[in-house]
């Protein structure tokens, strides 16, 4: 399965397109045919068990469509230089489930007002795109939350977490230009990186800052998303995302994956 996953050809990019046409109804119309609705952690989990060990965390992706400049932003934060994980870099609202947590919706709804304020009222849940996993063998959920009107820039930070908040635009995480960058990460995996400004965005906020755009836009990155060259399909992309995280939880040197990764997390 993964040889034929890796060996397929390129597919065409298609030409930068007109977002004359963007509303929240047309995103909310393109981000639900690629809404996980069968708990693929669970079902996979079958024929995997180990899965039941890995601990369990969700992000929230909230989407701010301008209607004065027309663009697609999404909300990210910085962690603070004083926590354990993932210091200093560009992350989405989130954390890891609580056992009181009802689901992992509500882990990331929770995690996102306790880090900068942002309560539910503040936007729409559309779904959970299929999940991914970081370097820490952590099963990641991204729910996507479409905010509401006003923007919301009243950020109540939780200081001893989370250093800054901001907005970045989605479409530019479809264009090379001089700000991106492909680290290859063991046999099969890849780590994208932008330098968007002072930001180093890399690791699963890249990944998912990419798919969402993806989808958003229905326009293919210039980019090959996975290792050895494989674009994305849009016709099979929650396929092919499904694929991956099923490789990394097969993957056996997982170890040695980590340490490359780690490693490739330092560089700037």
């Amino acid at each position: 399965m993964w040889k034929q996953f890796f060996r397929q050809k390129p597919i065409l990019i298609i030409s930068r397109c007109s977002i004359s046409s963007l509303s929240n109804d047309l995103i909310r119309k393109r981000i639900i045919p690629y809404v996980d609705k069968t708990n693929y952690v669970n079902e996979l989990s079958q024929t995997l068990p180990k899965l039941e060990s890995y601990r369990r965390a969700a992000i929230l992706l909230p989407i701010y469509y301008n209607e004065k400049t027309n663009r697609v932003e999404i909300l990210v934060l910085q962690r603070s230089d004083k926590v354990r994980s993932h210091t200093g870099m560009i992350v989405f609202p989130g954390g890891i489930c609580d056992l009181t947590d009802r689901d992992v919706i509500h882990t990331a709804q929770r995690e996102a007002e306790e880090e900068i304020g942002l309560k539910s009222e503040h936007y729409s849940i559309l779904g959970c795109l299929p999940p991914t996993i970081d370097s820490r063998a952590v099963v990641v959920t991204p729910v996507i939350a479409l905010l509401h009107s006003p923007k919301f820039t009243d950020y109540c930070l939780a200081v001893d977490e989370i250093i800054n908040a901001f907005y970045v635009d989605l479409e530019q995480f479809l264009y090379k230009k001089n700000n991106h960058k492909i680290l290859d990460v063991g046999d099969h995996f890849v780590t994208h990186h932008f330098h968007i400004d002072k930001y180093h965005i890399w690791g699963i906020t890249a990944y998912e800052l990419i798919t969402l755009a993806t989808i958003v836009f229905q326009q293919l990155p210039e980019f090959p998303f996975f290792r050895h060259g494989v674009h994305f399909d849009l016709n099979r992309l929650s396929e092919q995302l499904k694929m991956h995280f099923q490789l990394y939880v097969s993957y056996e040197k997982k170890a040695e994956l980590e340490l490359q990764l780690n490693k490739i997390g330092g560089l700037k």
